[in-house]
């Protein structure tokens, strides 16, 4: 029996190709989609879990608020926190530090490697999370000062083999004993490094470290015992600040505590969060997951409606099979096996589908996506069997119970049945519009917000800007590197800072002087060179830049954006006395410019208060070259040959001041890759299953067409009377749509503190791009049912 069923199952199928065709396709692009999206979400949120420990590790976070500036979340904690914590809560089992050492410059003989990521941690930290160690004791291989572990990739790089225990390497002026080697850490883990160096060497060196409190320079991470009451303990966190920072500090500190797996994924509002590799946006996760459903009910819908219209042309074979003996429950069996086998065919394409198109789809969004790594996760195949399944049933159960339930007599006499309650497919149209309606104007809107943050004046020129990290040797010779870099031909301009743009700089008290007295306020500050503001187009609303030519400018003088000058509330910045918070009231020094308000961060956030200030002798951690844009390879060779020149032992590394900005939407962008892809495929899919309705309604409405040109209908007329049910029904899908999305859209952008704002002729384009796109694609079967001979759809009455 069932034999027999697969092969009139099969025999269906290719009878009716093309809506065959329609069917698998369309569906197998949903399930691909959805598939995708999967795999996306899935990446996102395996990250930190492969730690045995995660439940019960947390960092240690911090809110700031410091008068005259924004309060913020922020990654770093005080040294001291980790071991006062461990000391004054019985709820902690131990602490780890990570204290991030970027562009390290390793050295084994002739050898020098440099390494963009390494750290110094406590030996704790191989203890609390489980980074795969291949040789040594993690118990014990970074307690001894100088002491380090490297992950096998850094192995092979120093000393081309992977056998490296109890081997030297140099960093800086000392000499490290490798310890331990580390397999490399894995892609899904917020923290990476290639080498851990010892905190043990730091304290050795610096004896005060572990009770060091006030500065904010470390990441720190505590490991609770196991049904720890998290709530109850931070109950006692500012009881911890006032016992350690004294009474004021609560007007400025509080302390929270993040769970291992949430900081990942839960930390886009926190600020100087410099060791979080990836980090994504959690709200997107959400988003993502809803555009999936979206695709894969649009497909659904669209194969529901499909199977449900062309079921109306098997009456015939219905009536001669019912009256030949088939029971209802043969019958209902057979449309349920046929819509089942469609739905397992666009299973087997989608796979294909994955397979071919995830190499791409990578490359554009930055992951490393792989069907293939599924293959051994049962649960992952049961779980799409089974929705396949589900799809298949659901799109069978309503025509096979619709074709079973007719009189074998009423169907052989050609009684005129229809194939249901028109209602229901009407009903799966508007339902399936609506939903790629929503994904086309979120599409819009996506793109918009995104042109709008990268064409924004952001208030300073950030093309054609390179970034070069000033390591030791390169601090001590910077006037000498610009100097020589100045007498190229296509170097325009060299400067430096001592943190990047876009990043929030640190935060520290800045005094002034008023009508009242001293007052004290904790703005952004920036450590610059002479000529930051020129190099970077940063334009001065009052006063004068930065000069050599005047000796107090050498950490005297003060810039402050207009932010900061309307929160000081001085009639007349230029003049006024102000100063670091540790300057002495008599000993102030004297604001001498004003700027125009910049985004020295991301658009996610509005620009705070800023203060600049020239100290050459704090040293910079970043060379900021403006080159020739028309010729920039040749500028870029220019600054390699100053930079090894001066810095020899340092290969020159850079990044372009843009891309890094570009890197801070990220997550927007992958966001508005992923959404207008699935609103492109949502849309196609929605038109597949118009092209098969639209062909099925002419076909079904043949004879009425043939009276009416009889009668003397127009081909225009007979277009428009058959397109029209269709173009009402995406109206009614726009008006159900428009406010659902126009509140979805509202909530996403106030992620950003600058943001455009919806423009209904976003929403009022959508609807007259898909009612073009869907009568362009019914236009095909409207226009040769109208130009027909009547006489052949007539000749038979």
């Amino acid at each position: 029996m069932i034999r027999n069923y697969l092969l009139i199952a099969f025999r269906n199928l290719l009878k009716q190709k093309l809506f065959s065709f329609i069917n698998i396709f369309s569906l197998a692009i949903g399930l691909a989609a959805s598939i995708v999206i999967y795999l996306f979400i899935q990446d996102e949120t395996s990250f930190d879990q492969f730690h045995s420990l995660k439940e019960n590790i947390y960092r240690l976070d911090e809110i700031q608020s410091f008068p005259g500036t924004n309060t913020q979340k922020v990654a770093l904690s005080m040294p001291g926190m980790g071991p006062f914590m461990q000391q004054d809560f019985p709820q902690v089992k131990r602490y780890a530090r990570f204290m991030g050492n970027d562009n390290m410059l390793l050295e084994v003989g002739e050898r020098k490697i440099k390494v963009k990521m390494g750290a110094n941690v406590d030996s704790t930290f191989l203890r609390m999370f489980d980074f795969g160690v291949v040789e040594g004791d993690r118990e014990n291989a970074l307690n001894d000062p100088l002491t380090m572990v490297v992950t096998e990739g850094l192995a092979l790089k120093l000393f081309e083999r992977k056998d490296v225990m109890g081997e030297v390497v140099t960093w800086g002026d000392k000499s490290y004993k490798i310890t331990g080697i580390m397999k490399d850490v894995p892609e899904n883990s917020h923290l990476q490094f290639e080498v851990l160096v010892s905190m043990a060497t730091i304290v050795r060196d610096n004896p005060g470290l572990n009770t060091a409190w006030g500065s904010n320079w470390m990441v720190t991470y505590l490991e609770l015992h196991p049904g720890t009451n998290v709530d109850e303990m931070s109950a006692g966190f500012n009881d911890f600040l006032l016992k350690h920072g004294g009474e004021d500090i609560l007007d400025y500190y509080k302390l929270f505590l993040q769970p291992l797996t949430d900081v990942h994924l839960g930390s886009i509002d926190i600020e100087h969060d410099y060791h979080n590799y990836r980090k994504f946006n959690g709200e997107y996760i959400g988003t993502f997951e809803l555009v999936g459903i979206f695709i894969l009910l649009i497909a659904g819908v669209n194969f529901t409606n499909l199977v449900t219209a062309r079921a109306s042309y098997r009456f015939k074979e219905v009536g001669i099979r019912k009256s030949i003996g088939a029971k209802k429950g043969q019958l209902f069996s057979q449309f349920l096996i046929e819509s089942t086998i469609l739905a397992f065919l666009a299973l087997i394409l989608a796979l294909f589908l994955d397979l071919l198109l995830i190499p791409f789809l990578n490359t554009l969004i930055g992951r490393e996506l792989s069907l293939l790594s599924y293959l051994g996760q049962p649960s992952f195949w049961g779980g799409l069997f089974f929705i396949t399944l589900m799809l298949g049933l659901i799109g069978g159960i309503y025509p096979a119970l619709f074709m079973a339930s007719f009189k074998t007599v009423s169907i052989i006499k050609g009684a005129n049945v229809k194939s249901g309650k028109s209602w229901l497919g009407n009903s799966l149209i508007v339902v399936q519009f609506g939903l790629a309606l929503a994904m086309i104007v979120s599409t819009f809107v996506v793109l918009q917000q995104l042109s709008f943050m990268q064409n924004k004046d952001i208030g300073f020129d950030k093309d054609h800007i390179v970034q070069v990290s000033l390591n030791g040797d390169a601090n001590k010779k910077f006037d000498l590197i610009k100097s020589d870099l100045l007498n190229q031909t296509d170097i325009l301009g060299v400067t430096a800072s001592g943190q990047r743009l876009g990043n929030n700089f640190h935060q520290w008290g800045f005094k002034y002087k008023s009508d009242s007295g001293v007052m004290d306020i904790t703005p952004s500050n920036v450590n610059v060179d002479y000529d930051f503001l020129e190099v970077f187009g940063i334009k001065l609303k009052e006063g004068r830049g930065f000069s050599k030519e005047y000796a107090q400018d050498n950490g005297m003088s003060f810039i402050i954006n207009e932010s900061l000058a309307k929160d000081l509330n001085l009639s007349e910045p230029i003049g006024a006395k102000a100063g670091h918070g540790w300057f002495h009231n008599d000993s102030l020094g004297t604001i001498i410019g004003v700027t125009e308000d910049f985004n020295f961060n991301s658009l996610h956030y509005a620009v705070n208060t800023l203060s600049m200030v020239v100290h050459p002798e704090w040293g910079y951690q970043e060379m900021s070259v403006k080159i020739n844009g028309q010729n920039i390879e040749a500028a870029l060779k220019e600054l390699d040959e100053v930079w090894t020149k001066h810095v020899g032992r340092f290969p020159l590394e850079y990044t372009f001041l843009d891309a890094h900005f570009e890197e801070l939407y990220r997550s927007d962008k992958q966001m508005s890759a992923v959404v207008t892809i699935m609103g492109v495929l949502a849309i196609l899919i929605a038109c597949m299953g118009l092209f098969g309705l639209a062909a099925i309604t002419t076909e079904r409405r043949i004879k009425e067409i043939g009276i009416r040109k009889v009668l003397g209908a127009s081909v225009i007329n007979i277009m428009f009377g058959l397109s029209k049910s269709f173009v009402l029904l995406i109206l009614i899908a726009f008006v159900i749509m428009s406010p659902l999305a126009w509140l979805f859209l509202g909530k996403w952008l106030d992620n950003f503190a600058y943001h455009i704002d919806i423009n209904p002729v976003v929403f009022v384009a959508s609807m007259v791009i898909a009612v073009a796109i869907a009568l362009a694609t019914i236009s095909y079967h409207t226009l040769k049912s109208a130009k027909a001979n009547p006489v052949d759809a007539l000749r038979y009455e």
